[in-house]
C-alpha cells in the first residue's frame, strides 16, 4: 500500500469518525495469540461505518480481513501491508418472537444466554462458540451435532459492494463452509429462529455442552479452535491414532487433550502452527486416505510459506 493510498484511508476513517489504530498485530486481534503486523485495524462501531470503510477498501484495492473475535484465524509472521476490519463493536442484537436479529460482531454466547432467558431452544449450542454471528454464519460454526445452517433465515450482507438480503436456499451451506466464505461477501447482520421451550431446559441442555466441551478441550489454552475437518471422518480421532497427540513444534503443540486443537503454549509463531497443520494434512492423506481441509482461515500466507515447508 503506498503513501498515498493510505493517507486516503486515513481522511476515509477520520470524515466518517471510524477508529482506527495503526499499532496493532494479530497476535492481539486472534484468539490463538500469534500473528504479525498490520498496517492499519479499523473499529467501526455503527453499520454505516462498516459498509463505508468496506467500500474504500475495495475501491482503494486495498487487502483486508473482516474480524470478529478471531477465534478461528491463524495470519502469518509477516507484515501485513492491509487492513484488519473488526467487528466486536457492532454488538447488538434483538429478539422479537422466536427470532433473534443480530449484527455481524455480536456474541454467540450471549445471543444463547438471551435465548435461554426467552426459553426457546435450537441455539444451545451458540453457547459453546467463541465466536461473533457474523463470522458464525460465515464459517457455518457448530458443534455437537448443531451448526448455525440450522438455525439461520437470512442475512444482510455486502456482496461486491452491494447490500444484499441472502435467504438460505442461496447461502449454500456446507460443513464449515457457505457462499459469504467462498466469495468473500461480508455478513453485516443475520437473522435466527428457534422454537419454544423452557428456560430450565434450555439452561440444562446449555449446561451438559458446557460440560463436555471443558472435559474434551482445551479451554484454557491459545488456540485457533479445531484446525481441519473433513465431511465424513471424525479428523481429531484419526489425528490421535496417528500418534500426533502431544505432537510440538518450537512453542505449538497437538492438544493433548482433543487431537484437534493445535495450541500456542510458548510463545508459538504462526508458522509453528502452519507446519503441524500442514504435517497433520500430510499424515492423515498417508495413513488414511482422505483429503482434510483447514478450517481455520489462514491471512496472508503464499506459495513461499508453503514452499519453506515442504523442505522441512
Amino acid at each position: 500500500m503506498n503513501s498515498e493510498t493510505f493517507d486516503k484511508l486515513l481522511k476515509m476513517a477520520k470524515s466518517n469518525k471510524v477508529s482506527f489504530r495503526t499499532d496493532m498485530s494479530f497476535a492481539q486481534l486472534t484468539t490463538v495469540g500469534t500473528g504479525g503486523k498490520v498496517r492499519v485495524a479499523f473499529f467501526p462501531n455503527d453499520m454505516r461505518k462498516l459498509v463505508r470503510t468496506l467500500r474504500a477498501l475495495n475501491k482503494l484495492r486495498v487487502p483486508f480481513v473482516v474480524l470478529g473475535r478471531g477465534s478461528n484465524v491463524l495470519a502469518s509472521d509477516k507484515f501485513f501491508d492491509g487492513a484488519a476490519v473488526v467487528t466486536i463493536r457492532l454488538n447488538k442484537f434483538t429478539l422479537r418472537k422466536n427470532r433473534v436479529t443480530a449484527q455481524c460482531g455480536a456474541s454467540a454466547a450471549a445471543i444463547a444466554k438471551a435465548l435461554a432467558d426467552k426459553g426457546l431452544s435450537g441455539g444451545e449450542f451458540l453457547a459453546c462458540l467463541p465466536a461473533t454471528a457474523g463470522g458464525a454464519t460465515a464459517g457455518n460454526a457448530g458443534c455437537f451435532g448443531e451448526d448455525v445452517s440450522r438455525v439461520f433465515v437470512k442475512a444482510k450482507a455486502l456482496c461486491d459492494g452491494k447490500i444484499r438480503t441472502v435467504k438460505r436456499e442461496a447461502c449454500r451451506f456446507a460443513k464449515r463452509d457457505s457462499v459469504f466464505k467462498r466469495k468473500n461477501w461480508t455478513v453485516l447482520s443475520v437473522t435466527m429462529e428457534f422454537e419454544p421451550s423452557s428456560p430450565s431446559a434450555v439452561r440444562k441442555t446449555i449446561a451438559e455442552m458446557r460440560q463436555k466441551k471443558a472435559r474434551t478441550q482445551p479451554l484454557n489454552a491459545k488456540s485457533a479452535g479445531c484446525v481441519l475437518f473433513h465431511e465424513n471422518a471424525s479428523v481429531s480421532r484419526l489425528i490421535d491414532e496417528a500418534g500426533f497427540k502431544g505432537y510440538r513444534v518450537g512453542g505449538a503443540q497437538v492438544s493433548p487433550k482433543h487431537a484437534g486443537f493445535v495450541l500456542n503454549i510458548d510463545k508459538a509463531t504462526s508458522s509453528d502452527i502452519y507446519l503441524i497443520i500442514r504435517r497433520l494434512q500430510k499424515a492423515l492423506q498417508t495413513n488414511f486416505g482422505i483429503c482434510a481441509k483447514t478450517e481455520v482461515r489462514l491471512v496472508n500466507f503464499g506459495d513461499d510459506d508453503i514452499f519453506t515447508e515442504s523442505k522441512n
